[in-house]
């Protein structure tokens, strides 16, 4: 499978980075002050550094398109045209189900997705029809459909775009191991939902979900992708609950269960999310060789989180504002310079000949 149109890549060649701009803390504070000009040079910045950088994975916000429809599609636009002119595809995230304690991006609550959670949420087939329009609807469902159907329907065809990331991270708890959790059960008829819409709105691109490290979030999201994005970080410091992915062994043994699933529903497999944060610059490399080595090894393409400084959760060093359990996974500092050591990703992301 290759997508992308005249810059088709396939999933094995994607080397990239997700993208957040510099000048923001959240996902609607980066989109409700959009700064242009900025996402420009940021992205120059990232292509002179890292010229064998193909695929950007583009962080969207919901919330800022409610606020100002026209003005999100405009920005919308001119950002997929600065990644179009260093050839750098996009897999633009349409919602976000990551919330973190230190430094929240936004995204979307549980009591959003839960018939009855809330005073808004009436309908008891809250997400059941993709179809379904006017005031029986629920108002979070008329919102996010609306959303899907202006953003997706306006670049259905377009080769800019790789592939459309429908969640980022979803079915985050323990939940995910329980096929009759009425969480589990919500979350899922959620993203089936937003896939219906996606296609309803005409979309030609693949469609992929970026799953956090439990393969049994990537099972469960299967049907609904046509590439399995998953996120395959080696978390050294050893902490937390992954704890399968704090050791070596443990994370390579991961990689193959999820190589080895993909391959048993005939699918590709992209590391939508990758490489692991650092305070320290040469652990950081480290982090980075061991975990693009291993998926070099494996055929896996990904894009590494993440490019630019910025002031959304685990971007920034700690002068610019909270830091958590991630610590630094930015590869360019506020200046616009290469964090030491970190043209070593060009090792493994050679541009192609001409």
């Amino acid at each position: 499978m290759r997508v992308g149109g005249e810059q088709a890549v396939e999933p094995s060649e994607v080397h990239g980075f997700n993208y957040a701009g510099s000048w923001g803390s959240s996902g609607l504070d980066l989109w409700e002050h959009h700064d242009h000009g900025r996402m420009a040079v940021e992205v120059a910045r990232g292509k002179a550094a890292f010229p064998g950088w193909n695929t950007a994975r583009w962080w969207l916000s919901h919330e800022a398109f409610q606020r100002g429809p026209d003005r999100f599609l405009a920005n919308l636009e001119a950002g997929l045209e600065v990644f179009a002119r260093h050839d750098v595809v996009v897999v633009p995230v349409l919602f976000n189900r990551w919330r973190d304690p230190v430094c929240d991006f936004g995204g979307v609550p549980l009591d959003h997705l839960l018939p009855h959670a809330s005073a808004w949420s009436r309908a008891d087939d809250l997400f059941e029809d993709p179809a379904a329009e006017g005031d029986a609807v629920a108002p979070v469902q008329r919102i996010f459909r609306r959303y899907l159907l202006e953003v997706v329907g306006a670049h259905a065809g377009d080769e800019r775009i790789w592939a459309w990331d429908l969640c980022n991270e979803p079915l985050m708890g323990a939940y995910v191991h329980q096929v009759e959790d009425p969480l589990r059960i919500a979350e899922l008829r959620w993203l089936r939902w937003c896939r219906d819409v996606v296609l309803s709105a005409g979309a030609r691109q693949p469609l992929t979900i970026g799953n956090y490290a439990d393969v049994a979030a990537l099972r469960a999201t299967e049907p609904l992708s046509d590439v399995l994005g998953f996120h395959p970080y080696w978390m050294w410091q050893g902490l937390g609950p992954e704890t399968h992915v704090h050791t070596r062994a443990g994370f390579e043994a991961y990689l193959d269960e999820c190589v080895a699933f993909a391959r048993s529903v005939g699918k590709e497999l992209y590391a939508s999310e990758t490489v692991w944060g650092a305070r320290d610059d040469a652990r950081h490399v480290e982090v980075m060789r061991y975990t693009l080595a291993r998926l070099k090894e494996r055929g896996i393409g990904y894009t590494v989180h993440a490019l630019h400084h910025s002031g959304v959760a685990d971007l920034h060093r700690d002068a610019h504002g909270p830091v958590g359990h991630p610590e630094w996974l930015h590869f360019l500092d506020a200046d616009g310079s290469v964090r030491p050591g970190h043209e070593a990703f060009n090792e493994f992301a050679v541009p192609p000949p001409g």
